[in-house]
């Protein structure tokens, strides 16, 4: 699973080395002959984790915590700063705006966590926002979202079930007397019903609003208005 892990992380980093499925698979292949694995067996095993979720993320867990031990060997590495900006508006989010989730990959699950130096100031609101393609009507609460707010001695928690295709959004306003020191939270595939389909997230934006800001006024305005008839 950790070698997996680092395969993946190969394809994203660098996209130029792999652009075809072919030499994806091929990556994969490597891994599996290192391990004395067939291709098989993994899909099989997979498959059989898909409806032992408990037992996959305690192995799962593991891993990380391997991983963690490998990236703390190498240093401390900050390639990007997280925006601080007093701005009324501005977008967080610094990770990949693309994400694909696959019955190869071993982490169907986008995390993000933005911890700045400066907290956000209180009463922010955070939008997440992202699209997904590759849904089908046969799948029962395929993805699993959460948007989460730190403040303080107080944790604000959105969760979502996104179960079509298209745009979806998820929104937080925190509490006006508190600032806001992490910003955090994942996506994940939910259902083994998923094991042979490939789903497409991309677009991803997280934007801060700052309190009193007329964005804020607005989106609360229509969540007051409740849904369109």
């Amino acid at each position: 699973m950790v070698d997996i892990q680092l395969a993946e992380a190969m394809i994203h980093m660098e996209p130029n080395t792999y652009p075809t499925y072919a030499e994806r698979r091929a990556l994969y292949r490597t891994v599996f002959r290192k391990h004395q694995l067939t291709e098989a067996e993994y899909d099989s095993s997979m498959i059989w984790y898909g409806k032992h979720l408990d037992r996959y993320m305690r192995i799962y867990n593991l891993a990380l915590a391997d991983l963690k031990v490998q990236m703390d060997a190498i240093g401390d590495v900050k390639p990007d700063i997280v925006p601080t900006s007093n701005a009324d508006s501005l977008d967080l989010w610094i990770f990949r705006k693309y994400y694909e989730f696959s019955p190869l990959s071993l982490s169907n699950r986008v995390i993000f966590d933005l911890r700045p130096d400066d907290p956000y100031s209180s009463g922010s609101a955070f939008v997440l926002a992202w699209q997904v393609w590759g849904l089908t009507p046969d799948m029962k609460e395929p993805i699993e979202a959460y948007l989460k707010a730190h403040q303080g001695d107080t944790i604000l928690t959105v969760k979502s079930i996104v179960g079509r295709d298209g745009p979806h959004e998820m929104y937080l306003k925190t509490i006006p007397t508190k600032r806001v020191n992490r910003v955090y939270g994942y996506i994940r595939l939910h259902t083994a019903d998923t094991a042979f389909h490939k789903i497409y997230l991309d677009g991803f934006s997280l934007m801060k609003y700052r309190y009193g800001s007329p964005a804020i006024a607005a989106m609360d305005s229509i969540r007051a208005a409740g849904p369109a008839e």
